[in-house]
Order: structure tokens, then sequence, then C-alpha cells
């Protein structure tokens, strides 16, 4: 049975419902993927050209009127006397009068004569563009999951330091307080303390006074809120039982209470110490996943590593390159299985992305899922579909004619999927969103870039598989009797650099009756 699925029941069918959600799917938000910053990048580009532009404009009409003044520059008479003298002249009378009469009043029309119109438009144009505050927001969410998930020192970060690369690019004072504001609003004192200290103790550009004439004060109010900072987070910890509310009504009145002299003097003592007086996120796993993220689980000494050449006759004379990752849930990696070119093929599939959604099994069917890539269902079958689909017949031994899409993904930075499981479950996925496929008994991820981050992870047997340019992960969701394998909850991990792109493709139950019998399990 063929499945015609609308565009948004393919969405349904990869993200589950979403009740309440007032995400736009149409919305392109530049923070969730690579794709979407290139060209935000050219976007900036376009926005510098014409600030350029219009700067050459003012420059061009303040240079003409310099030559204009300097015509008019002579002795000028300065005594009454002399000023009779120099009036007496019957041309100095003449120009005087035809002066103030003629040329003046059209150079004043000429002073307000609006200079570097097209600019201003096109910047004006430009401007719709640019990221909206949701789209700020998730770029914020996506630097605090870094942070906390990869337990990332903010001081290193804000440096150029993440992990063990150093990327030469240093957050600037702005940079730093807008994470600071972020992490105030979500109510992490601790972390919004140590950005606030970095900004305090960051040097200021070399022409900070133009900044500041132009973007205001960057430092306005900062040494106070890092003060309130510093409060919030010891009353927090002492007082458990009160409210956040209650919390920061305390810190207020406190603060108000206190002299500016005293309030200084303490942020100055705060800023003496060593590391700035930096807190940052608890250093405790807030996730069992995390340890995962950071390369913490045990590494697995049992399993092996061979050539395929049994699931298809084709790979007696093409095996592959097989690692087994588990045993519970089947597990497996295949290496050096799409090629470059392929993947540039692939890449030029990619013309109608849409938000890509998560949500956790954990939260409720109500919360709002997190955006968290640009995705693309490829329903039209063209050479490099077939071929993709014929190398998935040869890696899994199922077959894939019922249900030919693949989904194609880009990751922005920070870019994730929260704990989830692939198969049916009431509030992601429901049976019915998937009528006539059946349910999913397996999923194959090709993994078409090099990133930094961006592990596959299973939480739940501490199983963690780097994404390997060219290689392509394997697994089973269902047992073999088609019930669900909880052990198959599996997240992507935060992308800290590069851009991680994805073709993805589930495999179904009911057209693999006779490739994968539904058999009992063995208790």
């Amino acid at each position: 049975m063929k499945l015609n699925v609308s565009i948004f029941s393919l969405l349904v069918f990869l993200f589950g419902p979403c009740v309440n959600c007032d995400i736009d799917y149409h919305t392109e938000y530049y923070s969730s993927s690579i794709v979407g910053l290139v060209k935000l990048l050219d976007i900036e580009n376009q926005f510098v050209l014409r600030m350029k532009e219009y700067a050459e404009a003012l420059e061009e009409k303040l240079a003409t009127l310099k030559i204009y003044l300097k015509t008019l520059e002579r002795k000028r008479p300065q005594s009454e006397k002399e000023q009779k003298q120099y009036l007496a002249n019957p041309l100095h009378e003449f120009s005087l009068i035809r002066r103030l009469r003629q040329d003046w009043p059209t150079l004043q029309k000429y002073t307000k004569q609006e200079v570097g119109a097209e600019q201003l438009q096109a910047m004006t144009e430009l401007l719709v563009k640019a990221p909206n505050e949701d789209d700020m927001l998730e770029m914020l969410k996506g630097i605090d999951r870094i942070e906390y998930i990869y337990d990332l020192n903010p001081i290193d970060m804000s440096l150029g330091r993440l992990q063990d690369r150093e990327f030469g690019q240093t957050l600037s004072i702005r940079d730093c307080l807008a994470l600071a504001q972020h992490k105030y609003e979500k109510k992490d004192y601790g972390g919004a303390f140590a950005w606030y200290s970095i900004a305090l103790k960051r040097e200021r550009e070399p022409k900070a006074f133009t900044y500041d004439k132009v973007l205001g004060t960057a430092l306005n109010g900062v040494r106070e809120q890092f003060a309130k900072m510093r409060f919030l987070k010891v009353m927090a910890k002492q007082e458990p039982l009160l409210s956040d509310k209650q919390v920061r009504d305390e810190v207020e009145k406190a603060l108000n209470k206190s002299s500016p002299a005293f309030v200084d003097h303490f942020v100055n003592e705060l800023l003496e110490q060593e590391d700035g007086g930096v807190l940052w996120h608890d250093k405790k796993l807030q996730e069992p996943y995390y340890l995962g993220c950071r390369g913490g689980y045990p590494k697995r000494t049992n399993l092996h590593c061979r050539y395929n050449t049994t699931t298809t006759p084709f790979l007696r004379l093409a095996p592959f390159k097989m690692e087994e990752v588990s045993l519970d849930p089947y597990i497996v990696l295949y290496h050096n299985v799409i090629s470059d070119r392929e993947i540039e093929d692939m890449k030029q599939h990619a013309t109608n992305f849409a938000n890509g959604l998560s949500i956790s099994p954990d939260l409720n069917v109500t919360d709002k899922p997190q955006i968290v890539a640009r995705m693309q269902w490829v329903r039209k079958m063209t050479p490099f579909t077939d071929r993709i689909n014929l190398r998935i017949t040869d890696i899994t031994g199922f077959e894939v004619d019922e249900f030919k899409a693949v989904q194609i993904g880009n990751y922005g930075i920070g870019g994730h999927f929260m704990p989830h499981f692939d198969y049916t479950t009431p509030d992601r996925l429901r049976i019915e969103d998937i009528y006539g496929l059946g349910d999913r008994t397996a999923t194959i991820v090709f993994y078409a870039s090099e990133v930094q981050g961006g592990a596959t992870v299973f939480p739940n047997i501490q199983v963690t598989v780097q994404p390997q340019k060219g290689s392509a992960l394997h697994w089973y969701n269902l047992f073999d009797d088609d019930s669900p394998n909880p052990l198959s909850l599996h997240t992507a991990c935060p992308v800290i650099s590069g851009s991680r792109w994805t073709l993805t493709k589930f495999i179904h139950s009911d057209s693999q009756l006779f490739r994968k019998p539904c058999l009992a399990r063995n208790a």
C-alpha cells in the first residue's frame, strides 16, 4: 500500500504533535542551521557595504561644504572703522546682499538635503530580514547549551577556547553581557554572575568611546547587576524554601538599603579575587546523557569490527566495513558508505528546509518544542535517492520501497536533539500518523560532515557514537516481536563547531514481513 502523506503529516510524523504550539513551521530561524547562518552572514555583508556607501555619501557632502566655505575665506574687517571702509566699496555691498539673498538660503537647502537615501532604504529592507527576538533567543540557548552540557568554563569560552580547540575569536563585552542577561532571565544566577564578571574584567575596545556613542554605554548599571547576581546566588542557596520571586524581592530590598559606596567596594573585592569570583553552572550532571556527550562513558571491549559480506549478494563484491557498537539494542556503525560527491549531491536536494523541532518524552505534550535544526523530507525520487535507498537495503537488509523518502538535516551551533524514541509514543509519534507503514523498527543515520560535538548518545546503555564523515549508524528500535525497546532511547549532543549534516531513514515494520518476521521474544 502506497501512502501519500501531506507536508503537515510528515512534520507530525517526524516531530510529533505540537499542542498549543506557537512556533511557525515556515519562519526560518537562522540560528537553527549553518545554512541559515550563511544567509545571515551575507545579509550582514550587504548591510556593511550599504553603511559604507552611506558614510561615503556623508563624507562627500561634508567635503563639498568645506570646499565652498574655503572659497569664502578672506581677511575679515574687525573694527567698526574697518567694516565701514570695507562696505564703502560698492562691489562689496552688492556681493554681500546677493550672497545673503541667494547663496546662503540655497546652501541651507543643500545642508537639509537627504544624503544616501538609496543606501538608507536598502539598509531598512535588509533589517527586515534580520533575526527576530525568537531567533536571538534560540542562539543564546545554543551557546548556553554548549556551556552546561559540555561543562565548559565561561572564561575559556570568552577567550575563544572550546574544549581543546582555540578559535582565535574572543567575545566582546556586549557578547558577554547578552549571555549574562540570558542566564539571569532563566534564573541561572551563578552563570549570570560569571558572565557579568567576565564583562567587567574585559579590556575595553580600542575605540570604546565610539562604540558607546553609537551603540550606547556598554557597562551602564553592570556593576550593580553583578552585585545583585552574587546576592541572588547566595540567598537562593541559603533559603531553599523561598520562591524565586521572594528571593528577588529580598535581594532588591538589601541592595536598596546599601549605599553606592558599599556596593562599589563589594564589587571591587569580588573582581580582585583570582578567578573574578566566577561561579558558573553547578557541576552535577543534570541529565544522564550529559556524561555521554562529554565522552565519560566506559569504553566497550567485547565488540568486533569486520567486513559485512552477507546482508545482500552485492556485498560479496563490495563489502562494507562494519563496527559493532551494541548488541542490545543492536547498533552498528558502517564506515565509508557515502562519498564526498554524494554528500554534495545530497546538499543540492536540500532546497526546502523547515524548522526541525524536538520534544523529550519526559516533557508534557503541551510543552513548547525546541527548534533544533533545519530539516527536509526529500520525497521526489532522483538517481541520488534511488542510490541511497539501495545502499540502505545493502546495509540493513530491509525493504524500503514502501516509503522511499529520506530526511536531510543541518544543525546550527548548539543544535541538538533531546532524548527521544524513534518508535511510536503517545506524546511524540502516534501509530495513526504512520498508518499503513507500521512502527519504526529501525533507524539509519548517515553522517555527512566533520564536526566538534554532535555525538549520538544512547544514555540507557551508556553508548556514545562520534559522527564521522562518510559513516552511517544503524540501530533497532523494536524487539523481534515488534514491541518497543526502551534501551533505544537516544539523543544528538549539541554541535560545538562545524556544520552537522545528516541523512536519516526510518525503516517501518509492515513492509518487513518477510525480511524480519515477527518472532516471540525470549523471556
